[in-house]
């Protein structure tokens, strides 16, 4: 299957008219016409406003073919922490019940030995200390 087939299959999942596909994504209708008549293929700007218009698409499909056609129910946003949503069926990703108790670890102690304040004249100045600066 090719861009123009697959582009044709989202109208059609989508059940929209080349003319409303074209309104849907901000192209002029002779764009999607051309382009379903094989006179010419996707532009890279039809692409990208198919890809803005429904980002639940999955762009590997839409592109290359892989996978499926959408990454998630069409209509539904993915959420921030979608892919980290733990699988209640599965007891490896289940949050423990019990407390776990803070691990302290020692960090290495840094001291500040010099200080640079850049200023926009084009000049510097520098600023040490003798004893280290906590």
């Amino acid at each position: 299957m090719n861009e123009r087939e697959r582009i044709d299959s989202l109208m059609k999942s989508m059940n929209l008219s080349a003319r409303q596909f074209a309104a849907e994504i901000r192209v002029q209708p002779g764009t999607i016409s051309n382009m379903m008549a094989g006179r010419n293929n996707p532009s890279l700007e039809v692409m990208k406003r198919i890809m803005e218009r429904y980002p639940t698409l999955n762009p590997e499909w839409l592109i290359a073919g892989r996978g499926e056609m959408w990454r998630t129910e069409p209509g539904k946003e993915p959420g921030l922490f979608d892919s980290m949503a733990p699988d209640p069926k599965n007891r490896s990703t289940r949050v423990s019940a019990q407390k776990e108790e803070p691990q302290v670890h020692a960090a290495p102690t840094k001291k500040i030995s010099k200080i640079v304040v850049y200023y926009t004249d084009n000049t510097f100045e520098e600023f040490t200390t003798a004893l280290p600066i906590q």
